[in-house]
């Protein structure tokens, strides 16, 4: 089977799980004896043909009015130009059309379709091509692929997000098949009008190879909570600190610690460690996950927006690390509440200081928690699993 993907960035770019998800994916059907493709962007002027890592990989242009990948960020009314001619892309259309049809695939799969447009489904139902669309966030019914708005989540589009995305829930359905990473992200697009009559609609949970530490030790209680990712205000980091800070001052809570890796917005980024650093708060800046898993007992993924499948969470399980995570998108498919880790409501104002203080207080708990993460995570170590699902839908699709 020929099998195109189409995403809008490939290794060396990278912005996410999306295309570290679809390298994955590329090469495990390439192994299988698939014929495979990506079409992807490229801030240069003209097509840029490639073997990555033994993918072939074609780069069109991005046609608007900047790079979406890296640099610095644009204004305001620079952004909304650029939305309102990711809309319907015309150009990327017949970019990618040339791709199309010079590769003839038997198959496409979609996958985050940022700077392609709703234009890149068009081309593929005129050229009667079966495709498969892969959810990774919310790009699809928000320009800026979170639903997240003032410190609050969209239950649905704004009035400019559905001008935005104007047209494409009927434009979806054109599609043979739909998968999310979660149930949260697939339930979320059909519940606001997306893939209703689309034939196939599966969830098919990420997985990647994580390098898990062969044994661990557990002190009797929790002593180093840690924090991976993104240092922004919708990845809960502030309500983290703070919480902790008033854990750190309970009577009968040890001496613990609280480990941030990762970078934000420089302006945002220094305000934190200027108002909360200290010989308990850590700020690691870029860190590899595999080191920085074996130095905290407990994992906290306070995330305010509806996170689809965040990968910290199950790096963290593979990790034998226990989990705290709040009840926002795909967290509570990944964390079973007393079983591997906590999960809390964020609206609640104690209730994530109430799980941290379980956990450096209770003997064994984080010991147990722990134990029960890496046994019961292998799911997600599993790629083999994830290139056949996706295989099984592909192949599906193409018969549709």
């Amino acid at each position: 089977m020929r099998i195109l993907f189409v995403n809008k960035l490939y290794a060396p770019d990278v912005a996410g799980g999306a295309e570290i998800t679809l390298a994955n994916l590329a090469a495990g059907m390439q192994a299988r004896g698939h014929e495979v493709r990506v079409a992807t962007t490229t801030a240069q002027t003209h097509n840029v043909d490639e073997d990555v890592a033994g993918i072939q990989v074609t780069r069109v242009p991005l046609r608007n009015i900047f790079w979406h990948h890296g640099g610095a960020r644009h204004g305001a009314l620079k952004r909304m130009l650029w939305h309102a001619r990711d809309r319907n892309n015309a150009a990327m259309g017949s970019s990618l059309r040339k791709v199309i049809e010079e590769f003839d695939p038997d198959v496409i799969a979609f996958h985050n379709i940022s700077g392609f447009s709703s234009a890149a489904w068009k081309v593929a139902f005129d050229l009667g091509k079966p495709a498969v669309q892969v959810l990774h966030d919310y790009y699809n019914l928000c320009p800026k692929s979170q639903m997240f708005r003032a410190g609050k989540n969209c239950e649905s589009p704004c009035t400019q997000c559905k001008l935005f995305r104007s047209g494409r829930a009927e434009l979806s359905n054109g599609l043979k098949a739909v998968i999310g990473v979660s149930h949260h992200v697939l339930n979320t697009h059909v519940e606001n009008g997306l893939f209703s009559t689309v034939p196939v609609r599966k969830v098919v949970n990420n997985a990647w190879p994580v390098v898990m530490p062969a044994s661990r030790a557990y002190g009797d209680t929790a002593t180093t909570f840690g924090f991976i990712g993104a240092l922004a205000e919708w990845k809960g980091v502030r309500r983290l600190l703070e919480a902790f800070q008033r854990v750190a001052k309970q009577p009968g809570v040890g001496p613990v610690k609280l480990l941030l890796a990762g970078t934000g917005e420089p302006a945002y980024e220094a305000e934190l460690r200027a108002t909360y650093g200290s010989d308990r708060i850590e700020f690691l800046g870029r860190v590899s996950p595999e080191s920085f898993y074996r130095r905290i007992d407990v994992s906290v993924v306070p995330s305010l927006w509806n996170d689809p499948l965040p990968s910290v969470v199950f790096e963290s399980l593979l990790s034998g690390v226990a989990v705290i995570g709040a009840r926002r998108g795909g967290i509570p498919e990944m964390v079973q509440d007393g079983v591997n880790g906590l999960l809390y409501d964020p609206d609640l104002p104690t209730a994530l200081e109430q799980c941290m203080l379980r956990l450096a207080t209770e003997p064994g708990l984080a010991r147990s928690f722990g134990q029960q993460a890496k046994s019961g995570s292998t799911h997600f170590a599993d790629m083999e699993r994830v290139v056949l699902e996706h295989l099984a839908v592909c192949e599906e699709a193409a018969q549709k």
